[in-house]
């Protein structure tokens, strides 16, 4: 897998972003963007955004079923591109009632789904996904330690996109 994907934080939560990107210093594949929306859209120049399956259906027009523990690559509908939306939306993660409900266990499980799934649409498209934004909250890193966060991070980033 491609180790060139890059993962932008982004939100209106500076003192959240600010932290997070102190620790992750030493991760090039992670960056932060203040602001919401198509501004962090244009800023960063995203080819897609994260999205949960309720987003989803409002944004990209996801529908349901969704699978288990699995994003998938969604065409933005033109609407969504003249309000200055990124190209693709990412769509995922629906999760069973025995899934641990762990902060840690949220993450892991969302950034190994958006991996796979970008990885799995650049391997038979010839337009890239190659830099995603997502909320902090959907990774659930206000509900934990943040240096923890960033070691998971580091470890499913490392697992998911190494090479084959």
């Amino acid at each position: 897998m491609a180790r060139n994907i890059q993962l932008i934080l982004f939100g209106t939560d500076s003192g959240l972003l600010e932290d997070l990107k102190r620790r992750s210093a030493a991760l090039p594949y992670l960056s932060y963007e203040p602001g919401c929306g198509p501004d962090v859209v244009s800023r960063q120049g995203l080819d897609a955004v994260w999205a949960t399956p309720m987003i989803g259906a409002e944004l990209f027009g996801a529908t349901p079923p969704f699978p288990l523990h699995q994003a998938r690559v969604l065409k933005t509908p033109e609407a969504q591109l003249r309000r200055g939306m990124p190209k693709y939306g990412i769509v995922g993660v629906a999760t069973s009632d025995e899934d641990p409900k762990a902060p840690e266990y949220n993450l892991r499980l969302v950034l190994s789904a958006l991996l796979v799934a970008v990885h799995d649409f650049n391997a038979k498209q010839v337009d890239q996904i190659r830099r995603v934004g997502i909320l902090p909250e959907d990774l659930d890193l206000k509900r934990m330690d943040h240096g923890v966060a960033i070691e998971i991070i580091r470890e499913v980033y490392e697992e998911s996109c190494a090479p084959v």
